[in-house]
């Protein structure tokens, strides 16, 4: 008995359009994560500050500076997680205008 073989609706985007898709919103959330990255990294203190440095030579007075790893990882993550959505929001749009647009073609002119 043979395979039936189900016709592609003629709607579905195109392998163009859907890998187009695809590297936008991997590129998207690569580029959210990195300023999600950037802006914990340019904020967190990293070095004492200069009253800090003077307040060294006090003996018995050590600089506590926190650790900013964890604040970069997830402001990484959550940056990454948003701009992701955002894209595939966008896309999702682009992708069915494209489709609905192919359906309703415009008529020739007479």
């Amino acid at each position: 008995m043979p395979a039936e073989i189900t016709p592609e609706h003629p709607n579905l985007p195109r392998r163009g359009a859907l890998g187009a898709t695809f590297i936008a919103i991997v590129l998207s959330g690569s580029l959210g994560g990195l300023i999600g990255y950037s802006l914990i990294a340019t904020t967190c203190p990293d070095t004492p500050t200069r009253a800090e440095q003077l307040l060294q030579q006090i003996r018995g007075y050590h600089v506590h500076l926190p650790s900013c790893a964890f604040k970069e990882l997830i402001a990484a993550v959550a940056g990454t997680i948003v701009a992701a959505i955002g894209a595939a929001t966008i896309a999702m749009l682009v992708l069915r205008a494209q489709s609905e647009w192919r359906s309703h073609a415009p008529r020739p002119r007479v």
